[in-house]
């Protein structure tokens, strides 16, 4: 019997380390509190940022600066969720931007601003959940945000109406929401999507980023799945960037760094060959993770000008072969 409550100490002790260790990987991957966002203005000096920072700096201004309009809508989920409208053209295409992990539109829209700023299109800067002003303390790596897109679209279509041209676009996590996104039934108008250094799975990414910090692979996988379950109430294996491209019937521009440290650019690349519908792929070679556009902008504007140019030759081509 004494033996018996030794190994049963001995089991309950562990069982409640083993859920120690799930509850503090979980709050350390998945949560992101409004005390912790950054400042815009405060930007990191890391590898990814440190050569481009005058650039962005002078973006982050130009943004803060505006004119824009603040807008919000509210989640399935009920969070309220915020952005940035910058209307410059009455009846110019809108493009939807969504950043990525632990990011700032103001960091990761550099191209898509900039190129949307000077060629007359209006843009939307979105702050994805938990992040920047949006309500929400939990990141989901796509599961939830993709939801996000669709609402953000939604409300693109109601208050510009069904003939505008709304283009999709994200960075990183932002272009997995948005490739996801699309098999959730977006409105017609929805033209086109650009997705840069986007991962194919959130379960892949979270593994590759395990994988270089040289932890074990599976047993920390495993603790974070059943965390984001147990404690955040999502599915980290209910949807796929992969599922979603076999499905899409929408064009999709694809960039990637070719010297992306964070999502391996053979990653990118299986996403682009999984996509069923039109596509296009773009390799800047230099860049590393999420900075394509600072680091060659002439050649990232270029692609997206002449995508969405073509999905709006198509759009008219086939209202004129209709009926």
């Amino acid at each position: 019997m004494k033996r018996f409550k030794v190994v049963a100490g001995w089991v309950s002790g562990l069982a409640a380390a083993v859920f120690l260790l799930m509850y503090g990987l979980y709050r350390y991957v998945f949560c992101f509190p409004p005390e912790k966002r950054p400042d815009v203005r405060s930007i990191p000096n890391s590898r990814l940022y440190r050569q481009h920072r005058t650039r962005m700096l002078e973006i982050v201004e130009k943004m803060e600066q505006g004119p824009y309009e603040e807008v919000s809508v509210l989640s399935q989920d009920g969070l309220r969720l915020y952005g940035k409208l910058y209307y410059i053209k009455k009846g110019a295409p809108i493009v939807i931007f969504c950043h990525g992990y632990h990011g700032t539109a103001a960091w990761d829209g550099y191209g898509f601003f900039r190129a949307c700023m000077e060629n007359g299109i209006n843009i939307l800067m979105t702050d994805q959940r938990a992040h920047g002003k949006s309500q929400g303390r939990v990141i989901t790596f796509g599961i939830m945000e993709r939801y996000d897109c669709k609402t953000w679209s939604e409300y693109a279509m109601e208050r510009f109406g069904t003939w505008t041209d709304v283009f999709l676009a994200g960075v990183s996590m932002g272009a997995a929401s948005v490739i996801m996104s699309s098999e959730l039934g977006l409105p017609r108008n929805v033209r086109g999507l650009m997705a840069d250094c986007g991962y194919s799975r959130p379960a892949a990414i979270i593994m590759e980023t395990v994988k270089s910090m040289g932890l074990p692979v599976k047993p920390v996988y495993l603790l974070l799945k059943y965390g984001a379950r147990l404690f955040g109430s999502f599915n980290l294996e209910a949807a796929t960037g992969l599922e979603a491209a076999q499905k899409l019937n929408i064009p999709v521009l694809f960039f990637h760094g070719g010297q992306d440290t964070i999502v391996p650019l053979s990653m990118g690349k299986e996403l682009y060959q999984s996509c069923a519908g039109t596509r296009r792929w773009v390799t800047i070679e230099n860049a590393d993770h999420a900075n394509s556009a600072m680091t060659d902008y002439k050649t990232y504007e270029t692609a997206v000008l002449q995508f969405m140019e073509k999905c709006l030759e198509e759009k008219e081509n086939q209202f004129s072969r209709t009926p």
